[in-house]
């Protein structure tokens, strides 16, 4: 009796092994399909220029217009502090446009899902939160003309804050679990080209709203300086 009792244990024992083994084995086949559904990518066109090559002149333009503002010439002015304080906040997001490493993302001239994911959680981090968030959501020069301007940098800011929710979301749900067909092959294709195309979009609203946030402080300094 008690060696069948071991020999039934036995049994069971290799039957939990082996039911071990498969789960490892279809977990392993599982990981490898998700390495290649991630991987899956799309070519951009060989004369493409990067996003933030694009924006160059514009960055450009931006230092000289926040460059006009000598902190020695509003002495007496009762904005001085504001300005120069404003100066600065400017100043933050240009450097955060031109340290950050999705410039590095933006040259490739092939993408990969996870490429598109590096992306919008760098520019989540560096650009929305760093610059529109901190810099240019909290941009305000009470008693000024900027009163006039501030509702439309906030309701752009708070646009650029919220139009990235889908395509993390999208990435993130990118998993089918299964074996993939050619048909899912496409729809990862399609996903990482149209996410990446909303991120450049994106990244390029935003630099236009720092623009024009810095046209407006060229033309308050020119017309207030004393």
């Amino acid at each position: 009796m008690k060696k069948f009792i071991l020999e039934y244990i036995s049994i069971i024992g290799y039957i939990i092994t082996g039911l071990v083994f498969s789960v490892a084995v279809f977990m392993l086949f599982i990981n490898f399909y998700h390495y290649k559904e991630v991987n899956e990518s799309y070519v951009k066109n060989t004369d493409s220029i990067s996003v933030y090559e694009k924006n160059k002149p514009k960055f450009e333009e931006i230092k000289n217009n926040i460059s006009v503002f000598n902190a020695n010439n509003f002495k007496t002015n009762p904005n001085n502090l504001s300005l120069m304080s404003s100066k600065a906040r400017i100043d933050m997001c240009l450097s955060k446009y031109e340290s950050s490493s999705i410039n590095k993302i933006f040259e490739k001239k092939v993408i990969t899902a996870k490429d598109d994911y590096d992306l919008l959680t760098n520019y989540q981090s560096d650009i929305i939160n760093d610059c529109i968030v901190m810099q240019v959501y909290g941009f305000d020069i009470p008693g000024t003309s900027y009163d006039k301007v501030k509702p439309f940098i906030t309701t752009n800011s708070k646009m650029l804050m919220d139009d990235m929710d889908y395509v993390k979301r999208s990435l993130q749900n990118n998993s089918t679990y299964q074996f993939g067909s050619n048909f899912d092959k496409v729809n990862v294709f399609d996903l990482t080209r149209d996410s990446y195309t909303k991120i450049e979009a994106s990244y390029n609203d935003s630099v236009d709203l720092l623009l024009e946030l810095s046209r407006w402080f060229k033309n308050f300094v020119l017309g207030g300086a004393v």
